[in-house]
């Protein structure tokens, strides 16, 4: 039992300093404690997810997308990851899939306001204006619903 408890809480410094490093701006250190904390729980979605933000603030919208899947592999109903995946396939240049995660993070959660927000960013780059227009509309409506 000790072993599980000392596991859990390695597991927690590394998450947590990890996460603390994001939040300062540092992506690089918080790759290194995120990285170990994935290996003592491999099966975290928030730990896989949080990797694949910190990918994707250094510029690694590729790989990103490969740990988001991984979260969303653990976790089938995990909002932020497909969001968060949606904008990684957003700076890859791959609008369709952008939609459609972004899309998915509204099934969700159809009070999600941020990924309204990046789904009118999107259909205004494929040149859909109405879309985006009632997207952009939504986005708002929530987001000053939540004051």
């Amino acid at each position: 039992m000790g072993d599980m408890k000392d596991k859990t809480l390695t597991w927690q410094k590394h998450f947590s300093t990890g996460n603390a490093f994001a939040n300062a701006g540092d992506n690089e250190n918080a790759l290194v404690q995120l990285q170990k904390a994935s290996k003592i729980c491999p099966d975290h979605a928030l730990t896989w997810n949080n990797i694949g933000v910190a990918k994707m603030c250094l510029g690694y919208f590729k790989e990103a997308i490969e740990y988001f899947n991984k979260a969303i592999e653990l976790d089938s109903q995990y909002k932020d990851a497909y969001h968060n995946r949606g904008l990684a396939h957003s700076d890859v240049g791959d609008l369709a899939s952008s939609i459609e995660d972004l899309s998915k993070a509204i099934e969700l959660d159809d009070c999600y306001w941020s990924a309204y927000r990046h789904r009118s960013i999107v259909y205004h780059m494929i040149g859909n204006d109405r879309k985006s227009s009632e997207d952009y509309i939504k986005a708002q409506t929530l987001y000053e619903s939540e004051d």
